[in-house]
């Protein structure tokens, strides 16, 4: 069993890997030693099928396990926090707010709505019943939908326990990035990052009513989410795409930039080529056109 008292001395935070440096502890599932060549001064939990030693000098505490992954999930729990803090929460003009949320000028908040611990930046609004968690920040000239829900934690678990019949869950600690003059319409998820991990969406984006943003998203600039789409884990938009309403993108997968998503298409593989992407699972159809219906004239 993997507690937070067995990680090394100074170990403080959970990672995810890519992420991981010194005075974290993550996990690797795999066999292939060079996926974790980068760690130095940390804690790496490993399954069976990882056989390597690590040098050394790399101060990296290797903890063996049956199952990594589990265990990962399992030593989340003793790292949660609470990201509303609803006992410390406010209530100033209809609204409730955390006494440490920092709130720009000019930032207005509709009735129902409740601010966590986050940051808001100036000529923020926040439409009536959204919630904002802690670890959000959101740039100037934003504005945010009613009943959206931004830095919400996901829903990850894996099968546990010795009749691998438990469902161990992950407690999702990043955080969440919005950029400026961006606009999320009503009824939006934006799912936090695990560990330290970050949801970016940048400048300029917008984002349709009914949407969910997984965790660790990164959506570039000017991207545009019709309504109800879906975007798994970890997915990458490039700047200036376009996605019809009821697209989805599975986890991981990455959308290149100045691409188009048909309505109701699933993009299952990585697609950096710029172009017009449709069906499921979606396929290269041709270039984008100037005056495509329903799909703005980028600059």
């Amino acid at each position: 069993m993997v507690s937070r008292e067995s990680l090394s001395p100074g170990v403080n935070r959970l990672s995810v890997l890519p992420n991981a440096g010194e005075g974290c502890a993550t996990y690797y599932a795999g066999s292939d030693v060079n996926h974790v060549s980068h760690l130095r001064d940390c804690v790496l939990i490993v399954g069976p099928d990882f056989k390597d030693e690590l040098p050394s000098h790399r101060k990296v505490l290797v903890i063996r396990t049956p199952a990594a992954q589990e265990a990962f999930y399992r030593l989340s729990a003793e790292f949660k926090e609470d990201y509303l803090e609803s006992e410390k929460l406010e209530l100033r003009g209809g609204a409730w707010v955390h006494p440490e949320a920092e709130l720009g000028e000019r930032v207005l908040i509709g009735h129902g709505a409740v601010i966590g611990p986050c940051e808001i930046k100036d000529d923020v609004v926040i439409g009536p019943q959204a919630v904002i968690y802690a670890k959000s920040k959101i740039e100037k000239g934003t504005s945010i939908g009613a009943s959206t829900v931004v830095g919400v934690a996901g829903m990850m678990w894996v099968w546990g326990g010795t009749d691998r019949r438990e469902k161990v869950f992950l407690e999702q600690l990043g955080s969440v990035k919005i950029g400026e003059g961006c606009r999320l319409g009503s009824n939006i998820s934006v799912v936090r990052g695990n560990a330290n991990e970050e949801t970016v969406i940048e400048n300029g984006v917008c984002i349709a009513h009914g949407s969910m943003i997984g965790h660790g998203c990164q959506l570039g600039e000017n991207a545009h989410l019709a309504n109800n789409v879906s975007l798994g884990g970890g997915v990458r938009l490039g700047h200036s795409t376009f996605l019809g309403c009821g697209s989805a993108v599975a986890p991981g997968k990455k959308l290149g930039a100045g691409s188009i998503l048909g309505a109701g298409s699933t993009l299952v593989s990585t697609s950096e080529e710029t172009g017009v992407y449709v069906g499921t699972p979606a396929k290269f159809k041709h270039a984008p056109k100037r005056n495509m219906s329903g799909v703005p004239n980028w600059k």
